[in-house]
């Protein structure tokens, strides 16, 4: 006997119907879920911002510190690992107080800031706990570059954000080889900074 031919229509209209049911909980489903937040662009303020630092000499150590720096942080406030940070100071805003010795710093024994006017960083990698953070990225300086690790204190908030922290970083790494018998530098060069910055 032959099968009435309404029987063979049904199978595809319930398929058509299933699928399409499907499709409506996808698109119900998407709906509810929470948007992924957009990140945000923070710009530094640099006259409220400040690197400086201490080296040490025989006969008299220097205190000092950069007067200008530049540089921006895109992060999800909600997720910090996510921040991307870049820093730029110019070398020859140094300053110690003693106009000659900044002279020399600026000279090719030191920074040698005809050749290479910035000292930079870029960050490759953010671990964050609560408002503390471990940047890893690379610093580069005298045109040589070397990976670290920088540890941050941060308060961040939809309009603002402070980053402050230390690390000490050792010239001769960054081809800083300059030395007198008279008056011998030291190596290490401790690095402070607190960077505020404004959402842009």
């Amino acid at each position: 006997m032959t099968r009435p031919a309404s029987i063979g229509r049904r199978a595809p209209t319930r398929w058509r119907c299933a699928i399409l049911a499907l499709l409506g909980l996808l698109a119900a489903a998407a709906a509810g879920a929470p948007a992924a937040a957009a990140p945000r662009r923070f710009i530094i303020q640099p006259d409220a911002s400040e690197v400086s630092f201490k080296a040490t000499s025989r006969f008299m150590n220097a205190d000092g510190r950069f007067h200008q720096v530049a540089g921006e942080v895109v992060v999800d406030p909600g997720d910090p690992a996510t921040a991307r940070i870049s820093v730029a100071i110019e070398a020859a805003s140094i300053d110690t107080g003693i106009g000659l010795r900044d002279n020399h710093l600026r000279s090719a024994d030191f920074f040698d800031v005809e050749r290479f006017p910035a000292i930079t960083f870029e960050s490759l990698h953010v671990e964050a706990l609560g408002g503390r953070a471990t940047v890893r990225g690379r610093l580069t300086m005298r045109g040589v570059t070397r990976e670290i690790a920088v540890p941050v204190d941060v308060t961040l908030s939809e309009t603002a954000m402070v980053a402050s922290g230390e690390i000490v970083v050792n010239r001769r790494d960054y081809g800083i080889t300059y030395n007198s018998s008279l008056n011998p530098v030291g190596n290490e060069v401790r690095v402070s900074f607190t960077f505020r910055a404004r959402a842009s």
